[in-house]
């Protein structure tokens, strides 16, 4: 005696091929546990219900066609009264042993309905196909699995058996273009229980033409959205905390069109407009970016041991390229949902027209061209290096779109596939053929050793940096060293205060740097040497926590390097420096610059840091003293665009930065040339424009419009202590 009777429901729908129905409707009948047999036909098709007849099937149909699949299965639920209900995809066969897999599930009153592993039969068929089921492998193994610990396994169109009662609960399926999602929100918003069995008990029909493809793909896309934007608002209170997460997360897969076009964009943006997406040094963007890249390796990898079949594992690269260019159709699907526009429920075509597909390919191939045409365009304008790596992912985006585009060619396809498939062929490419699976194997596997190395060494690399960073300075003084933090604003004094005991005489008198709180300023200021140092007037200035910029024209003398380095020494915490040397040749000025710097090591003055001011944009590169002589850049800016001398200003030297890939670790610092009214607004731009730049210092007119340099409390704590 079964423990329960069951119902088994297929559907068909005029066009579907007749041999497919026929081939389930055959498989349905040989299901060994007890039940009754639905043919639910939307085309009242004589032919399928002289099948029907034949093999004992029940055959419905109906006069008013509502709600497309979910209104014709429950239609047909009227008639049925089994206590269970599969519901079976016309394209999908199952084993004669399915129900003996599920329904002891059932015998927990609880459980509402229980979901079998999707898979399909037809991955060879063509690229597409092979795409399109690579894409589920995870989805029908891990990612469900995991659903199924926290009661939100997802309700599939196909292979699911329902409670009827839970069905009618909800009154039946729920109508929508995905409507087995909105019927799994509606059961699970009930109180009922869902339980995936990860076996494969089915075999169905994968999309195997990109018509097909991105057909299903749109109606998924509009259905999904709309059923995150109308339906799961009305639910959320009934839902469990987990399943609030589920379904607010499973629709955003869909989003991945709109982060597909960024992705796009951003290259290509960035070399016709000369503007870089991110101000950080290329080593730097690799040490982050390589544990990012290796813990999602890792990830995938240990996912292949919840696969449902050995023939799944790899990297799933057909479905990965069918992903990307199906960018355009899930962003369509998006502005379809907020435009409210209707799709219409088209069953996906189970039958492919092998034709080449270019027409339905325009949107990527437009992409493509944009590619190019920005990588040929940048080639003429600025070929730095930051515009090389931007040329790069620009080229490797459009290489991917075009093996999508290709996938759609199966005209083209299919006549390489017969070439290479003859016996001359075959026997030349067979070496080639060993050696690439060899090689594929040593990838994969090197691949994952790469991966787990790389955050081993990226972790340990950072946490020296770290370590570092802590030794040498104190916290509040990091950003000296790194220039992570937000934008400093500072002050330029233009002339000398004669109380402080130093005669300025350099080519910038003194300078103040400012971190701006939201309730005060912290002044660092920076005074101008001339015959001894003014170490009272530093520590003053750093005890109300200041940290001095110290500019001076620097000669040749190492007898005087010494006495300022071993003075400097003294004052322990982080001093900047930015000496202005004469030289006649890049060669000798590096020599001058390096023999300064080393001085200053010898001497163990470790709390200084070197501010470096190019002798002109054009020499730059020729002068840069090396990356590890140089803290920051402190260059000239001007906020009018009209000025005169535009040589000098920021601009000019800019592109000779991004040219050298040793400059891009190092942060800048910029001096305003012209008295600014606005100064919020013209940090804003800067903060907007110049992400490098990590310190502003404005003349000192504009600053005592903005903010006092010194308090009179600290204005007098300095010069008490300088007299």
């Amino acid at each position: 005696m079964p423990l329960f009777t069951v119902d088994i429901l297929t559907t068909s729908c005029p066009g579907e091929p007749h041999a497919m129905v026929v081939q389930t409707l055959e498989a349905m009948q040989a299901v060994t546990y007890p039940h009754t047999s639905y043919l639910c036909d939307e085309g009242n098709d004589p032919y399928l219900r002289a099948v029907c007849e034949q093999l004992g099937v029940i055959h419905v149909t109906r006069e008013v066609k509502i709600n497309a699949k979910a209104g014709n299965i429950n239609h047909a639920l009227k008639q049925a009264t089994g206590e269970l209900c599969v519901v079976l995809d016309p394209d999908h066969v199952p084993a004669p042993d399915f129900l003996d897999h599920v329904v002891p599930f059932f015998s927990n009153s609880k459980v509402g309905y229980v979901q079998v592993v999707q898979a399909y039969g037809n991955q060879q068929e063509s690229l597409v196909a092979k795409g399109a089921a690579e894409q589920t492998y995870h989805f029908y193994g891990p990612l469900m699995m995991g659903m199924n610990s926290y009661n939100t396994a997802q309700a599939i169109g196909a292979n699911c058996t329902f409670r009827r009662a839970a069905l009618d609960s909800i009154g039946g399926h729920a109508a929508g273009l995905t409507e087995d999602m909105h019927t799994a929100m509606q059961l699970h918003a009930a109180g009922w229980q869902s339980v995936y069995v990860p076996r494969v008990l089915s075999r169905g029909l994968v999309p195997s033409t990109l018509g097909a493809f991105y057909s299903q793909q749109l109606k998924w896309a509009r259905g999904a959205f709309e059923l995150l934007f109308v339906v799961y608002p009305r639910l959320f209170r009934q839902f469990s905390w987990r399943q609030r997460l589920h379904y607010a997360i499973l629709p955003l897969y869909f989003l991945s069109g709109l982060i597909t076009l960024i992705d796009l964009a951003v290259p290509i943006y960035s070399l016709a407009f000369s503007v870089y997406p991110w101000h950080i040094s290329l080593p730097a963007f690799v040490l982050h970016l390589a544990p990012l890249l290796g813990i999602g390796l890792l990830i995938r990898y240990k996912a292949q041991r919840w696969l449902r079949d050995p023939s799944e594992r790899g990297l799933h690269l057909a479905g990965g390229f069918l992903r990307v260019g199906t960018w355009w159709v899930y962003l369509l699907g998006l502005v379809y949902t907020f435009l409210r526009v209707r799709v219409p429920y088209i069953p996906t075509p189970k039958e492919g027209n092998y034709e080449n597909e270019l027409r339905i390919c325009l949107p990527n191939i437009f992409a493509i061209a944009a590619c190019a045409i920005a990588v040929k365009f940048a080639g003429y304008v600025d070929w730095s290096p930051y515009s090389r790596l931007m040329a790069f992912l620009a080229t490797v985006n459009a290489a991917i779109l075009l093996v999508a585009v290709v996938m759609g060619q199966h005209v083209w396809a299919r006549t390489i596939m017969t070439d290479l498939e003859s016996q001359f062929m075959r026997r030349l490419l067979s070496p080639f053929k060993r050696l690439l699976l060899g090689m594929t194997l040593r990838i994969e596997s090197g691949a994952i050793s790469l991966a787990a190395a790389s955050i081993v060494i990226m972790g340990l690399t950072d946490s020296a940096l770290y370590i570092q960073s802590g030794l040498t300075y104190p916290a509040s003084y990091a950003w000296l060293q790194n220039g992570d933090e937000p934008l400093r604003v500072g002050t330029q004094l233009n002339h000398p205060y004669t109380t402080v005991p130093v005669q300025f005489a350099s080519l910038q008198n003194s300078k103040l740097l400012a971190y701006i709180y939201p309730d005060h300023v912290t002044d660092v200021a920076a005074l101008t040497l001339e015959d001894k140092l003014p170490t009272s007037a530093i520590l003053t200035l750093q005890h109300q926590g200041t940290t001095p910029l110290l500019t001076w024209q620097a000669d040749s003398s190492v007898a005087n390097w010494r006495a300022l380095a071993q003075a400097l020494r003294k004052v322990r915490q982080p001093v900047l420096l930015r000496p202005i040397l004469r030289a006649t040749s890049p060669v000798a000025y590096r020599a001058t610059w390096l023999a300064l710097t080393n001085e200053f090591k010898a001497c163990g003055a470790n709390n200084v840091l070197w501010a470096w001011t190019p002798p002109s944009p054009a020499a730059l590169q020729a002068y840069f003293p090396g990356q590890d002589k140089v803290n920051w850049i402190a260059l000239p800016y001007s906020s009018n665009h009209t000025a005169s001398n535009t040589s000098v200003t920021y601009m000019a030297y800019r592109h000779q930065l991004a040219k050298n890939m040793a400059l891009h670790t190092k942060p800048v610092m910029l001096f305003m040339q012209d008295d600014v009214p606005d100064q919020k607004r013209v940090l804003r731009q800067i903060q907007e424009q110049y992400p490098e730049v990590k310190v502003v210092l404005f003349q000192e007119e504009t600053r005592r419009k903005s903010v006092p340099l010194l308090s009179a409390r600290k204005s007098r704590a300095l010069f008490s202590s300088a007299n």
